[in-house]
């Protein structure tokens, strides 16, 4: 059994459409969380797109007749039919959902990354990056897990709230001490995520829907090449920047077939950078980057081999 853990860049906006039309601020809204609010990428959604690209990975890099067929005389297609399942046969890749671990907002300091205590420590292992004490994170707190700069501040702003910042009384008056998470995120390829700040749940709900990115179309008439009367409609999107965080395993007591299954699935990750996953593909959504969250860089993955 092989389990993986990986970071997921937002390089594009991502609309991972819930279905259907809704009245309210935002006509087509994208999946939630349906406890917490927050928006996610489902992993029905992540596994559509990497067994597609998987299987324009294994027909690029195998050998043989047409480039579909490997040097064990297996097509591509039955590769991957083993590997992800059909609907008679269950597969050994399993991809969970990816949810949001880092969320971009706008503040007088530049953009600052908010998370929470809860998702730093099941991605990240405060043991070997110490971005927090265990200390509950209250509301009315901004609580610093990584700043790169020399500033001294009290206050982060971040949009409409304005929180108070509070590290068991140390503040960000040392801020050499919050920069092994930058130094850890640097080194997993997210350089430019410099400032993260740890809020509360609720206030992470809050800060993430408030700042969604949303756009507004129109229906084009094929026929005049105008806009279609009464065809205004508004979507939202995870914005550019956001980083999020998933796993897959593939269970299998074959190593040879987890190590197939497994090079099937990392080979995907340049078609997901270049292609992407979601909806409104055509309008420059949906390209991501998966970086992996390596153990020997604090995270808490279990990849094993049994």
């Amino acid at each position: 059994m092989i389990a993986r853990k990986y970071f997921c860049l937002c390089l594009d906006p991502v609309h991972i459409g819930s279905g259907g039309y809704r009245l309210g601020a935002v006509d087509n809204t994208i999946v939630r969380e349906p406890a917490t609010g927050v928006p996610k990428i489902p992993g029905t959604s992540l596994a559509g797109a990497i067994r597609a690209y998987a299987t324009y990975y294994l027909k690029h890099t195998s050998s043989g007749n047409a480039a579909k067929t490997g040097e064990d005389g297996e097509t591509a297609d039955s590769k991957i039919n083993r590997y992800f399942g059909t609907t008679e046969m269950q597969g050994m890749v399993r991809i969970y959902d990816a949810q949001i671990l880092l969320f971009p907002v706008p503040s007088s300091n530049g953009t600052i990354w908010v998370t929470t205590h809860r998702l730093l420590s099941e991605w990240v292992n405060p043991k070997d990056v110490p971005w927090q004490d265990s200390k509950k994170v209250n509301e009315e707190y901004a609580y610093i897990a990584g700043w790169s700069g020399d500033e001294r501040k009290q206050y982060v702003d971040l949009g409409w709230v304005l929180l108070k910042v509070d590290n068991e009384g140390k503040g960000i008056s040392q801020p050499d001490e919050k920069k092994e998470l930058v130094e850890f995120l640097t080194s997993r390829g997210l350089g430019f995520v410099d400032k993260v700040v740890c809020v509360s749940e609720r206030m992470f709900s809050n800060l993430v829907n408030d700042n969604l990115e949303v756009r507004t179309s129109v229906k084009i008439d094929p026929e005049t090449g105008a806009s279609k009367e009464k065809a205004l409609f508004t979507y939202e999107a995870i914005p550019r920047g956001t980083v999020l965080a998933f796993e897959f395993t593939i269970d299998s007591n074959d190593q040879n077939e987890c190590e197939g299954a497994l090079r099937a699935v990392e080979g995907s990750f340049k078609y997901l950078e270049l292609l992407g996953v979601g909806g409104m593909s055509t309008r420059g959504f949906g390209r991501v980057r998966i970086a992996r969250i390596s153990k020997s860089n604090g995270s808490k993955e279990a990849s094993q081999n049994d």
